[in-house]
C-alpha cells in the first residue's frame, strides 16, 4: 500500500515558475510514517490506534526534496505490531529511508478500582473501563462494565486489574435465576436455581423451581438464562 502526500510548508516560495526544495525535518518524516500506518492499519471501532516511529540517526544528512514524499510498507503484515516504512522523495534529488515503525492497539477493559473479595457482589463503584495495549490483555476481557454489575467474584481481584469471565460468574450455583424459555417470538420465564457457576454465553443447568425439572440454557444476563425451544 502506497500514500502520497504533497505536503505544503508556508516557507515555499516560486522564483522562475521553479518550486524551491522542501528541507524536511527528520522529526516530520517521522510522523509522516507514524501517519501512514495509522491510516492503514486495520482495527475496530472501540480500538485506539497508535504508531510510533523509532528516531532517524541525527547523523544522516538528507538533501532537500523538491517533490513529493511517498511512503510504503513493504510486506505489509496485518498481524504484525512492528514494520519498516519506506520514505522516498520523488524528486530530481532523490532519496530512499527506512523509518522502523511500532504500532500499538489500545482497547478498552474492565478493571478493579479497589480490592474484590472472592464471593463479592460487583457495583458500580468497584470497576472502571481503562484502555489497555491489545496484545497484553487476555482472552476473555470485559469491555462493557455496565454487563458485569451485579456479578460475583469467584476469586480475589486486585485493584487495577483486568476483570475477566473466568473469575466472575453471571450465574452462580445455588442461587436463584431467572429462565426464560423462547419460541415462535413468544417468551415465557420461570425461576429455577443454578447448578453451577456460568460466565456470559455459557450453558448452564438450572432447576426449575415450579417443576423441579433441570433444564439447560446459554446464560444472557446477570442472573438470567434463556432457552430456545
Amino acid at each position: 500500500m502506497k500514500t502520497q502526500i504533497a505536503w505544503l510548508f508556508a516557507s515555499l516560495t516560486l522564483f522562475s515558475g521553479a518550486t524551491l526544495a522542501a528541507n524536511y525535518t527528520k522529526k516530520q518524516i517521522e510522523n509522516f510514517a507514524a501517519d501512514h500506518v495509522e491510516s492503514m492499519y486495520p482495527k475496530q471501532a472501540d480500538e485506539t490506534l497508535k504508531a510510533i516511529a523509532s528516531p532517524i540517526d541525527s547523523r544522516l544528512k538528507l538533501n532537500p526534496c523538491n517533490g513529493e514524499l511517498v511512503a510504503d510498507v513493504p510486506n505489509f503484515n496485518t498481524y504484525s505490531k512492528n514494520m519498516t516504512v519506506k520514505i522516498k522523495c520523488n524528486a530530481d534529488t532523490e532519496w530512499l529511508l527506512y523509518v522502523p515503525v511500532q504500532v500499538k492497539i489500545m482497547t478498552p477493559v474492565v478493571v478493579a478500582t479497589q480490592y474484590i473479595e472472592s464471593g463479592q457482589t460487583i457495583s458500580q463503584g468497584d470497576i472502571q473501563v481503562r484502555l489497555l495495549e491489545k496484545n497484553r490483555s487476555r482472552n476473555g476481557f470485559i469491555a462493557d462494565k455496565n454487563t458485569i454489575i451485579g456479578s460475583k467474584a469467584k476469586r480475589q481481584i486486585k485493584s487495577g486489574q483486568a476483570i475477566i469471565n473466568r473469575n466472575i460468574c453471571f450465574v452462580c450455583r445455588g442461587e436463584m435465576v431467572t429462565i426464560e424459555a423462547i419460541t415462535s417470538g413468544l417468551s415465557v420465564k420461570a425461576t429455577g436455581v443454578a447448578m453451577s457457576d456460568a460466565t456470559y454465553g455459557e450453558t448452564v443447568s438450572v432447576k426449575n423451581k415450579s417443576s423441579n425439572r433441570i433444564v439447560q440454557g446459554r446464560v444472557s444476563s446477570v442472573g438470567a438464562i434463556q432457552i430456545f425451544l
